[in-house]
């Protein structure tokens, strides 16, 4: 029988000798299922394209530095899906973000020729790819394999995108919430940077708000400073949480 996104997944979970929550186990199912099917943007053979880009990039045990072209010094593969300015924008975006700034941003976006809304979906695969492979790394498990792709075309659906001064790519607004953004925006009285940012494409945002609630902590439960899922306090959380984006260069 053919492996499923999910059952790949599963798999590798319970070979664990850890107890891994179910939670976590459905949510790094459910980007895996992602990660195969056509995107908004992407289609599955591009979206898996970059993802093996990321896989490379986190493999790399003497990563170069970010100026350097990952294309033309052979640490990634070719491939047809992508432009060697992509697959180089890719590269430094997974292993060195806290040197992006927004006039790299800039000249990235107009030497690739995708648009914003493309730019944020590739930031929705390499999250997932990092989340997935990183975890399997730190508890000591075999990695998924990437799964196969799934074809079909993008939805293409735009959104009522805007451009807002704390975010280098257009995002949605409170006041103009669709359907789609409706499960991340209804019920709040702002939307902090940080949540909006992925915003002008509506299943990056579901990818980011599945993996932050099993990884770290849910929207909604934000304000509970006494939250806790029986393991670590909420203060705990915090502090771990603190320590490792000082140690990635976390813009917020």
């Amino acid at each position: 029988m053919t492996a499923t996104p999910s059952s790949i997944v599963e798999e590798c979970h319970a070979s664990s000798e850890l107890p891994i929550r179910a939670d976590l186990t459905a949510a790094h199912a459910h980007v895996w299922e992602k990660l195969a099917a056509p995107g908004t943007w992407w289609n599955s053979s591009e979206r898996l394209a970059i993802a093996e880009i990321v896989g490379a990039a986190l493999d790399d045990p003497d990563p170069i530095p970010p100026w350097e072209s990952a294309s033309s010094s052979g640490r990634v593969a070719s491939n047809a899906f992508l432009s060697s300015e992509l697959q180089d924008a890719v590269y430094r975006l997974a292993v060195h973000a806290g040197t992006l700034t927004e006039e790299w941003y800039s000249k990235m976006r107009d030497a690739t020729g995708i648009t914003p809304q493309q730019w944020v979906e590739v930031i929705e695969v390499a999250i997932s790819v990092a989340s997935v492979f990183r975890f399997s790394q730190l508890a000591g498990i075999e990695r998924p394999a990437f799964p196969a792709a799934i074809k079909g075309d993008p939805s293409r659906q735009g959104q009522p995108s805007k451009p807002a001064k704390h975010h280098w790519v257009p995002v949605v607004h409170l006041e103009d919430m669709t359907p789609e953004l409706a499960p991340f925006y209804d019920g709040l009285p702002a939307l902090p940077p940080v949540i909006r940012a992925l915003s002008s494409v509506p299943s990056a945002m579901d990818t980011l708000a599945t993996l932050s609630s099993a990884q770290y902590i849910p929207t909604r439960e934000m304000v509970d400073l006494n939250w806790t899922r029986g393991t670590l306090t909420r203060r705990q959380i915090e502090f771990v949480a603190g320590r490792l984006s000082a140690h990635r260069e976390c813009f917020y």
